[in-house]
């Protein structure tokens, strides 16, 4: 899209929903959507841009390696700035790369708004999956009117045809780089529930689906679950060993509940230690019954934050490294979700300055890496706010999410 069509755009848009008749409307929610996909086709350009010329200034100084140290450098910047977690900003960059370099038709049909992001996203999971160059630009050549009156959903699966029928001899190979890529995956709905994903084959998939729904269609009679309440009961039950009650729980889970939910005076939830998900206190009380449950006690101030801890080493011992778990949860990097069990245990001011808690905290290793080549700084102005400065001079502040606290008024 030109900046002069781009601008008509916006002033065509601009006018109030109540001053236009039904056909107006209608023209106006697809200018804005088209508008809306040639900025975002925009940004994605400005993203690459920008890690790019990151690129070569950091291989003018010191070559490839330094060239890429930047370009992390940059990723990280954008991370904060964009407020968005870094592997997202690698997705994009990556994916605005391979389009502008691969598929110049879908490029420009972006830019020009004639595609959404979504349906762009959808080409590009497509194309990468493709084994042949020839492949991609076979498909850059027909996509982009294929698909422009396409439903998501109609054009993914149009797309999958299309990628099955077009290297059908490479279905082996596709395979096999997808089965690479399985995993396991857990996103928070809240109220104690969890959405478990598994990326696994899908032959695999109908008969774990198969046996969770014989096994559902075998229980009593009196039974009164729905059968898909049945299916997830046996999937937990199966995975955890569960047998007459109890937990079944054979791995650590860290929580973190008040005192006076714990002994039933209130209701506050209890947190996981990496901020990820809130626990009905119910359920804690029930979990507390288990001979397997095993309880610390940690001290906090009245609105929750953890009471600072030191040790007179220069590496962390297991005791403090569990105190920042519980303070911190994640990464204090500011867009990172790696919980802190999983990061570095890292001095804000260098040692010989204190071990403590009020000088240390949980840092992932790529954000600890850049902050050691001084791509990245990081002051700890009070015990658990991290306050960090990029190269351009931007500043951003972490604070702690304080543990959960709660009154001791008994319902009853």
């Amino acid at each position: 899209m030109s900046e002069v069509v781009f601008r008509l755009k916006i002033k065509a848009i601009g006018s109030k929903p109540m001053a236009l008749d039904n056909r107006q409307v209608i023209d106006q929610i697809v200018l804005r959507r088209e508008a809306l996909a040639s900025m975002e086709a925009a940004e994605a350009e400005e993203l690459l841009h920008y890690v790019d010329r990151a690129r070569v200034a950091g291989e003018r100084i010191g070559g490839a390696a330094q060239g890429r140290r930047r370009a992390e450098s940059a990723v990280h910047e954008l991370s904060l700035a964009m407020t968005l977690p870094v592997p997202t900003i690698e997705r994009r960059v990556s994916r605005a790369r391979r389009l502008r370099s691969s598929m110049p038709n879908v490029w420009r049909s972006w830019h020009e708004g004639r595609i959404s992001t979504d349906a762009v996203n959808a080409v590009d999971r497509a194309a990468f999956r493709l084994v042949h160059p020839d492949s991609v630009a076979a498909l850059d050549d027909i996509v982009v009117d294929r698909i422009a009156r396409l439903t998501p959903g109609q054009a993914t699966r149009w797309l999958d045809r299309w990628v099955g029928r077009t290297e059908a001899e490479e279905s082996r190979r596709r395979h096999e780089i997808a089965h690479r890529d399985r995993k396991v995956g857990l996103r928070p709905l809240g109220d104690g529930m969890t959405r478990m994903t598994a990326e696994i084959t899908s032959a695999d998939a109908a008969a774990i689906m198969q046996r969770l729904s014989g096994a559902a269609h075998q229980l009593p009679a009196t039974d009164d679950r729905t059968i898909d309440q049945a299916r997830a009961d046996l999937l937990v039950d199966t995975l955890l060993d569960r047998r007459e009650g109890g937990l079944g729980y054979r791995a650590v889970v860290g929580i973190t509940v008040p005192l006076s939910s714990l002994m039933g005076f209130s209701d506050a939830p209890a947190e996981l230690t990496d901020r990820s998900a809130t626990i009905p206190a119910h359920i804690v009380r029930a979990a507390m019954v288990d001979e397997k449950s095993l309880l610390y006690r940690l001290v906090t101030d009245d609105v929750g934050n953890l009471m600072t801890v030191s040790w007179l080493g220069r590496f962390s011992p297991a005791r403090l490294d569990q105190v920042l778990e519980f303070r911190d949860g994640t990464s204090v990097f500011p867009t990172s979700s790696v919980p802190a069990r999983m990061c570095d245990t890292d001095h804000s001011d260098p040692w010989p300055a204190p071990t403590c808690a009020a000088n240390t905290g949980p840092l992932n290793r790529r954000a600890h890496n850049l902050k050691t080549e001084g791509h990245l700084r990081v002051r700890q102005p009070a015990p658990g706010v991290f306050e960090w400065t990029t190269r351009t001079g931007h500043t951003y502040t972490r604070t702690p999410e304080p543990l959960p606290v709660a009154d001791w008024d008994s319902p009853d």
